[in-house]
């Protein structure tokens, strides 16, 4: 985990536009379809190349679990690429970030969360629970 920091630092730190303002504000609404295509291809064959490499080791045999990995790896992808849009990242930059999240998926759910509650916990001396109640019970 401390690899996926280094590099999201080094490459926020390869930008000096960073302390630039910028003039046009863009949505998630503002980008075309092939753009998103690409954005989709590139972290969804994270997902594939995490899958394939668990398939080897004999950890993940089922179809469900592919689409899941896919699943993740798009989200977490699709996030990642608006994440670097909003820090105006070089685009090919911006590519490896993607694949690199999608690879890696699920794992930066949980690091965000960790992420997140330390954030909380230290911005607001609020102590949260490890695991928190489903919100419709046990339903």
């Amino acid at each position: 985990m401390r690899i996926v920091i280094a590099v999201v630092l080094a490459l926020q730190l390869l930008q000096p536009s960073l302390a630039m303002a910028t003039t046009t504000i863009k949505s998630p609404l503002s980008y075309s379809l092939q753009e998103y295509g690409v954005v989709l291809g590139i972290s969804m064959m994270g997902g594939l190349v995490r899958f394939i490499m668990a398939l080897r080791r004999g950890t993940m045999l089922s179809l469900s679990m592919l689409i899941g990995e896919l699943a993740t790896s798009a989200f977490v992808g699709f996030l990642t690429f608006w994440a670097c849009e909003a820090m105006e990242m070089n685009p090919l930059l911006t590519a490896c970030a993607v694949g690199m999240m999608g690879h890696i998926g699920a794992k930066t759910l949980a690091w965000a969360e960790v992420a997140g509650r330390r954030f909380i916990e230290h911005k607001f001396g609020m102590k949260l629970e490890d695991t928190m109640p489903a919100p419709l019970g046990d339903r």
